[in-house]
């Protein structure tokens, strides 16, 4: 074979590799979200390692949306119980690091990418005989602190009959409620890894609090991102989805969540 037709053979590929490039880069530009003519509302939460005095997963995971996307993007800080009624109005577009309900997936698109299991973190002289949730119950001192709107995924049915009984204290935000627990205005709350871990350090975990789990092993919560429905499609929610779940694919949630916990709790969260 004369060096001519080689040259030209490996001309034809570079140009059939280029092609292929070219046509994949157009069918993922195809996929990426639609960007309104606005910028997009994503709601952050003062919420542990998840958002806190401007640093956090949330806000790492909002950047990383506006730059795949080329969506420009807005990040105001709202409780958590008005997040829920400004993504109802449409007002906000969108939130991370939530908990899906039956009642709130009427209302919003909702899409996984990790696990977060919801733990009891309860002082450790109110542990005692304290097994099950059944027990906490039956023992009529003992009190709960919630953050206003948050849901407890297994255990919310325990949380209610709290409410019922008088015996949960609600605050409005993550950083009261573990400033609250440190001065016992009330035995327990219930929390994930990312949160209890930016307000209570080890030296706290070990000396102070037990963590219970009574969710059944085989159970996952999720943290999911939501999206109001009064400004997405099903197809453009899901696009946004596809755009999430590449981040997970190609690691750069796991290099995210890096920055927060060990790279062995970080791969187990996206399992």
């Amino acid at each position: 074979m004369s060096g001519m037709i080689v040259q030209k053979m490996l001309i034809l590929r570079y140009a059939l590799y280029l092609s292929l490039l070219n046509f994949s880069s157009l069918l993922q530009a195809q996929n990426l979200p639609t960007c309104p003519a606005r910028p997009i509302v994503l709601a952050l939460q003062e919420l542990g390692q998840f958002y806190r005095a401007g640093v956090g997963l949330d806000k790492d995971m909002a950047d990383e949306f506006a730059s795949r996307s080329a969506c420009k993007f807005e990040t105001p800080v709202l409780p958590r119980a008005r997040t829920w009624q400004e993504i109802e109005a449409g007002r906000v577009d969108m939130t991370l690091s939530a908990l899906k309900t039956t009642e709130r997936a009427e209302k919003f698109w909702f899409f996984p990418y990790l696990q977060a299991r919801l733990l009891v973190i309860i002082h450790k002289d109110k542990a005692v005989n304290i097994k099950s949730q059944e027990d906490f119950l039956q023992q009529s001192n003992l009190f709960l602190g919630a953050v206003r709107s948050a849901n407890h995924g297994y255990n919310e049915g325990f949380v209610q009959q709290l409410r019922k009984l008088g015996r949960v204290v609600d605050v409005n935000d993550s950083e009261r409620l573990y400033t609250m627990l440190e001065a016992r205005r009330f035995d327990a709350v219930i929390g994930v890894q990312l949160i209890y871990g930016a307000y209570l350090d080890q030296k706290q975990m070990e000396n102070k609090y037990k963590t219970i789990d009574w969710s059944p092993k085989d159970l996952k919560g999720h943290a999911q991102l939501v999206l109001t429905r009064k400004n997405f499609s099903e197809v453009e929610a899901q696009r946004w989805n596809q755009l999430l779940q590449a981040m997970v694919r190609d690691g750069t949630m796991l290099r995210l969540l890096q920055k927060y916990v060990s790279k062995a709790e970080a791969e187990k969260m996206l399992e």
